[in-house]
């Protein structure tokens, strides 16, 4: 299956060509090799990997930006289960600038994360939530509403975004595991 986009097609015609060369033992020069892997290896993505992942009864937090690792205290409340006396899981974090806390609610079931975004001097800033790349759900103020209703669930693959007067300045990718 060939790519429909013509710089894809003449990225991998580049690489073959390339790699013909070096089985036939030619090697190529310095900048021919950096170039044509700065055209075929993937665009640095600023987007950082956030895993939640429950143990026993706890909930880990590991983060690709500082492989931070956190384990939940033993009165967090689950979303419906009636106590609260109990709290969330609070993650502070700095955002384009700004002073963010994601707050994660786990169900009582734990087969979901439900997720909140706050942050002071907000009435410029807004955030989208993406499930398996699609749109779902948007907080166009996140000083008038902060949690999305969509779960963080063990089967999708959320993205949150989080804008500044319609810019993006930031991204973090979250997987949930059991």
């Amino acid at each position: 299956m060939e790519p429909k986009d013509p710089n894809e097609f003449m990225n991998r015609i580049k690489l073959k060509e390339a790699l013909y060369l070096m089985s036939q033992g030619e090697e190529a020069d310095s900048p021919t090799v950096d170039r044509i892997l700065k055209t075929v290896l993937p665009k640095h993505s600023p987007t950082i990997q956030i895993c939640l992942q429950f143990v026993n009864d706890k909930l880990k937090f590991i983060s690709s930006e500082l492989l931070e690792m956190r384990l939940l205290s033993p009165e967090l409340a689950f979303r419906g289960d009636g106590n609260a006396s109990g709290g969330a899981f609070r993650v502070h974090r700095q955002v384009g600038g700004r002073d963010l806390d994601f707050v994660f609610q786990p169900s009582k079931e734990k087969n979901q994360v439900y997720l909140s975004v706050e942050a002071s001097n907000c009435d410029r800033l807004s955030a989208k939530l993406f499930l398996d790349g699609a749109p779902v759900e948007t907080l166009p103020k996140l000083g008038t509403q902060s949690m999305f209703d969509s779960p963080i669930t063990l089967d999708s693959s959320p993205e949150l975004a989080i804008f500044e007067s319609g810019k993006e300045i930031g991204r973090y990718h979250f997987m949930l595991q059991s």
